[in-house]
């Protein structure tokens, strides 16, 4: 994904998602794709899923964050900064997030 080759990414990332269907950095980096080709909604459901598996991990909540902004959406941002703020209360990204939305 890095060298632009995103359908050799998307095939990488599916096949080790076949291979271990509960993969947490795999589903991130998907998601990761999924916005960098305007598929947000894929997005959305692979950072939602990466936390579903594992809701200790931030950078799934920040992503996640970051779609809805992009999509208009600051509540759902919101939300989705409070949940990683509960369990991370001192999240310096998430707690500047939520400063640039107006808390």
């Amino acid at each position: 994904a890095q060298n632009d080759d995103t359908v050799r990414a998307f095939d990488s990332l599916q096949r080790a998602l076949k291979l271990r269907p509960v993969y947490p950095e795999a589903l991130n980096n998907l998601g990761i794709l999924y916005l960098r080709t305007q598929r947000r909604d894929e997005a959305v459901a692979s950072f939602e899923e990466r936390i579903r598996g594992d809701p200790a991990f931030d950078q799934s909540y920040l992503n996640l964050a970051r779609v809805y902004v992009v999509e208009g959406t600051p509540e759902k941002a919101r939300s989705v900064l409070l949940e990683l703020l509960k369990q991370h209360p001192k999240h310096e990204q998430a707690r500047k997030m939520m400063e640039q939305l107006g808390r």
